[in-house]
Order: structure tokens, then sequence, then C-alpha cells
């Protein structure tokens, strides 16, 4: 496999995005107000983000034959995305998301995986950055993540009991608080506003010295964890449009940041702001903002030092 920059493992699919007043009760019918076919899937989601951070990106994932297959491969290639780790399968439908999002911008997603379950025989990395998600099969992501020399990060999403399997491969491991508390067998995730409890309950996570647990707190911005410390970064007070892409956006600027050599303190904020960034767009990859829109709402100029450096082995956690 070439040495680029950042490698996306991970899902493709057709998201059929519906806007509703509010989100359905169990057994209730609900009027949509609007309806949209828009780009996603968790893995095309970040490599999106990651490519308009800046970062050389390749995607590694599959898709049907049909019209839906061809229409998001032309989506990952407008934003400049590697596409040739994609195979296209015969005989099978790309993967496809029906969301539902109200006025508030929270969502619930239903999600057939389509050619995602198919994904096969996934090359290591040898350099550079490696982030996947669990929209695509546990079995084909494991040899990947223990033969990897490359910074790996895996965004443990949707909470797949299985996915526990790659944690001791796993050098950054990000999860919502119900994510974490899946994982951990708990009932439910410490709130907020009790960061003391919610490192000590992430800390759950770690298997060997050296890793890093973060957690994304939604309004609460993210709180990385290590065995020896923390690191809260809060949020960038916003009023969401749609909340869909933003844990996907945070986790593919931060393999863009970690590729040109930040560090994680450093990473941490330029992440949280782009998936603030991204909550004031429709739908999932169209949301993903430019490298411009952060640099300028994080208050550093893009000096040549703000921007993207391509040195993909000084990718680091200190």
């Amino acid at each position: 496999m070439a040495a680029l920059a950042v490698h996306i493992f991970g899902s493709i699919n057709l998201d059929i995005i519906t806007s509703l007043n509010h989100l359905p009760r169990p057994g209730e019918t609900v009027m949509a107000t609007a309806t949209a076919r828009l780009p996603g899937g968790k893995g095309a989601n970040q490599a999106v983000a990651a490519a308009r951070m800046g970062a050389q990106t390749r995607m590694v994932g599959a898709v049907g034959e049909g019209d839906s297959g061809s229409w998001m491969l032309s989506r990952l290639k407008a934003d400049g995305i590697d596409v040739s780790g994609v195979a296209t399968l015969p005989g099978v439908d790309t993967g496809t998301a029906y969301i539902a999002v109200d006025s508030l911008g929270e969502n619930q997603i239903i999600v057939v995986p389509g050619a995602n379950a198919r994904l096969r025989d996934a090359l290591p990395v040898a350099e550079g950055v490696l982030l996947a998600q669990l929209e695509v099969p546990v079995s084909a992501l494991l040899p990947v993540f223990a033969r990897s020399k490359a910074l790996r990060i895996l965004n443990a999403a949707p909470a797949v009991i299985e996915g526990r399997a790659l944690f001791e491969h796993v050098d950054i491991l990000i999860v919502n608080q119900h994510e974490m508390a899946a994982f951990l067998g708990l009932d439910a995730a410490p709130v907020n506003d009790d960061m003391v409890a919610v490192a000590e309950t992430a800390r759950g996570l770690l298997c060997r010295e050296g890793q890093t647990v973060i957690v994304t707190l939604g309004a609460g911005g993210a709180l990385a964890v290590r065995a020896d410390g923390q690191l809260h970064v809060p949020a960038l007070p916003v009023i969401p449009v749609d909340t869909i892409g933003a844990g996907d956006c945070f986790c593919g600027a931060l393999a863009a940041l970690f590729d040109e050599g930040r560090c994680l303190e450093e990473a941490l904020p330029y992440a949280t702001v782009a998936a603030a960034l991204c909550t004031l767009g429709q739908g999932a990859a169209p949301a993903m903002p430019m490298r411009a829109a952060v640099e300028d709402l994080i208050g550093r100029p893009a000096t040549e030092h703000a921007l993207p450096i391509k040195k993909p082995s000084a990718a680091s956690l200190s």
C-alpha cells in the first residue's frame, strides 16, 4: 500500500435524510418537512473531513456496482480523495443510511450495510495515520490494526461489542459517552459536568501502556484520557442545524492534524472546532468544514506553521 498520509478504512453510504419537527416515538407516524439524498457513511465522512483539513487521504472500502456506488465515488474524488482502495462489488447494493433529523438537530439513524459488510483483504499501513470505524467487519480490520506501523486510531462507532478485539492494537480510541458505557457494560455514562468521573470511567477502556482514549461529549467538547492524566477541551458554542456528521468530522480532522505532526494538545482544539462547524450545515460529508474556516475560528492565522506540513512519520501523542 502506498504510504499516503491518512488512510481511512470504513463505510461508504448513500444517506437518505428526512427533516422532521420531532423524532418519532415507538408506533408514531411523523410527517417530514423535507428530504435529501447526500453522500455519507462514517468512513467516507471522515475521509472528507481529513481531506478538507489538508491531509492527503486514501479511502479503503467497498461500494455496489450501481449508480449509487458510482455517485459516491465521484463525490469522494471531488474532494481529492484517492479511491483506488475502494472495491466495486457486483450483485451488491451500496450501503444506505436512513436518517431522521429533528428541529433541534438531533437524529435517529438506520443503516443497511450493503457492500460495507463485504470489505475483505485490506492491507496494513506502513506509516502515516490509520483511521477506522465499526461500520465494516471487525474481522477485516483486525489484521490491519495488528500489523500496521502507522499511528492507529479507532472510532469505535457504532458500539459493536466484537470491536473490543481491536482495542489492544489501537493507539487512540475515540468513543462518545453512550459507546463508552456500552463497551464497559454500564447502564449509563457519567454526566458531562463530572469530568473526573468521565475520565475514570474512560480509563476502563485502556488495554496497554501508552494508549489514549478520547471521549466526545457533544456540547461538552472532548476529553482525552491517558493512564496518567487528562485534557478537556470545551466545545465551540453553536446553535446546531444538524449533528449527524459532527463525530465523524472530529475524527477525520484529528487524523489530519496528527498527520502533519501536531501533538494531541495542539490537535484536539482544532478537531473540536471543526466538529462544531460541521453542525452548522445539513448532512454529513457535505457539511465538513474547510481548513481555512477552522483557522478563522480558532484564532490562529493561516501562517506556514498553521497550514498542513506533510510529515507522516512525525504523527505523535506528545
